[in-house]
């Protein structure tokens, strides 16, 4: 079985809102870099549905209930620990929040250095940003990217 080791898994994030051809954590150079400090990384997929309930047969008030899918919504969550220390190559929290006040489409995509994982991701807009601290424990911070139209692989 070929299993995805998750301490190879990372947000990549090109604040400038590049292109997504190829899968970020395979490229040698490019605009989308990981995000600095990261403790976890996610991406969620889901399609809205919607039903209809009619009566099939009014003899018998026999009803039929049916679903169809709808719009696709992609969200792509990421958190880690403080640290306002700039690292070359990656995205840091300080351009995290300049991001989401700035309010411009990013790229944001989910991937892994392991050879058995795939990218996933697309453009989008940072929608959340938390600094979180609670006594005895590091300072964590969180974010959130929502994707305009459906996620990409590669």
């Amino acid at each position: 079985m070929a299993t995805v080791n998750a301490n190879t898994c990372a947000i990549y994030i090109d604040t400038a809102g590049g292109a997504f051809s190829a899968d970020p954590a395979d490229a040698v150079s490019g605009a989308l870099d990981p995000v600095a400090f990261s403790t976890s990384a996610s991406i969620s997929v889901n399609n809205s549905t919607f039903e209809a309930t009619s009566i099939s047969d009014p003899s018998n008030a026999t009803t039929v209930r049916d679903f169809a899918v709808g719009t696709t919504s992609t969200s792509l969550s990421f958190e880690g620990v403080l640290d306002w220390t700039v690292e070359s190559q990656t995205v840091d929290v300080d351009a995290i929040f300049d991001a989401l006040l700035a309010k411009s489409e990013l790229t944001c995509v989910w991937a892994s250095t392991d050879d058995n994982a795939e990218a996933f991701g697309g453009k989008g807009f940072l929608t959340s940003f938390e600094i979180n601290s609670s006594v005895d424990d590091f300072a964590t911070y969180s974010a959130t990217v929502e994707l305009n139209g459906d996620p990409k692989k590669v």
